[in-house]
């Protein structure tokens, strides 16, 4: 157990770390090209700290045949991204965050409707007889229903990302040349993957060795261990005031994790990944306690973007304070 766990923590530093120095060469790209420096800050580098989540996600339902841990691991990973933003929020509370940013609302607003898409066979079952697969019709040998719907919402966030996000001012320059940033990206990106698999492999052991439910493993160990390259990228883009691209990065990460789960379904072509939620009740159970809270979560942040600015710190804090409490409801009743 003790060496587990050792293990786990050694494999967790590493993926953060090499997230981390990819995520450095992603912005000495943006220094080198012309790419829109809102496409690099939105959505680039928020693929890039999702990558962890990505191979993570594979490995289990592919390798491990484990979806349970691929569906904790996304939404869990949501669920913590939302709370980096609301201890962001408290921690800096004097910025009043939500109330300098002046986008995300489209961009949230598709968050939500990707979560009635995954939320809606799931209700739908409950209020009649039919399984949740049955909702889930497949389309040839490749996609689910579900998962071609949130890949087509997926291009419109995209869309909406480039639109609202503001141009990143590209200071500084780099002496590396296009060609040697690509290298070390890809090494790193390589370090990323091969970390990411590993620490699977040893979260499927620790849910094991400590009798926990794959989901609720996913959602804590692997996604809070891949989620910590967001941690540092928000309190440091909020210290320096940058609020609406520390926004941009937690959006666009929620949106990419949500897309892994239809990318895992394209690849899992053999079997509907969503069937496992019929087949295992705790699994169904841990999962729609994530979906339902973290659509909450959503609707929360859309409120705290929408609502008349307030200079009270008490009645500005109110949403922040919600989104811990939900994240501390889903330990409570997943444990």
């Amino acid at each position: 157990m003790g060496l587990t766990i050792i293990t786990y923590i050694a494999l967790a530093a590493l993926t953060i770390f090499a997230t981390v120095r990819a995520s450095y060469f992603v912005d000495e790209l943006d220094k080198k090209t012309k790419i829109s420096g809102a496409l690099i800050g939105g959505v680039l580098l928020a693929t890039v700290t999702s990558l962890p989540e990505f191979i993570t996600s594979i490995t289990s339902t592919v390798i491990l045949d484990t979806p349970g841990l691929a569906f904790g691991n996304v939404f869990g990973s949501n669920m913590f991204n939302l709370l980096i933003l609301a201890l962001a929020d408290l921690f800096f509370i004097k910025h009043l965050f939500f109330n300098k940013t002046k986008t995300g609302i489209k961009t949230n607003s598709l968050i939500i409707f990707m979560y009635l898409i995954f939320l809606l066979p799931f209700v739908l079952s409950k209020l009649s007889t039919l399984s949740y697969g049955s909702f889930d019709v497949r389309i040839g040998i490749a996609f689910s229903l579900i998962s071609l719907l949130i890949i087509i919402v997926y291009f419109f966030t995209v869309k909406a990302m480039g639109e609202e996000l503001p141009e990143l001012e590209k200071n500084g320059e780099t002496h590396r040349s296009i060609k040697e940033i690509l290298i070390k990206f890809s090494l790193w990106a390589l370090v990323v993957i091969g970390a990411s698999y590993f620490v699977t492999i040893v979260t499927d052991q620790l849910a094991t060795e400590l009798n926990l439910s794959a989901s609720f493993a996913g959602a804590i160990f692997l996604g809070v261990a891949t989620s910590l390259p967001e941690l540092t990228a928000v309190f440091t883009l909020v210290k320096l005031r940058n609020y609406d691209v520390a926004l941009g990065n937690i959006l666009g990460s929620n949106i990419f994790n949500m897309t892994i789960i239809s990318v895992v379904d394209f690849i899992n072509y053999r079997r509907n990944i969503f069937e496992v939620l019929d087949e295992d009740l705790d699994l169904g159970k841990n999962v729609s306690l994530l979906l339902i809270l973290g659509f909450v979560n959503s609707i929360i942040v859309l409120v705290a973007l929408k609502r008349k600015k307030t200079e009270n710190r008490m009645v500005y804090a109110i949403p922040s304070v919600l989104i811990v409490a939900s994240y501390l409801i889903y330990i409570a009743f997943s444990v």
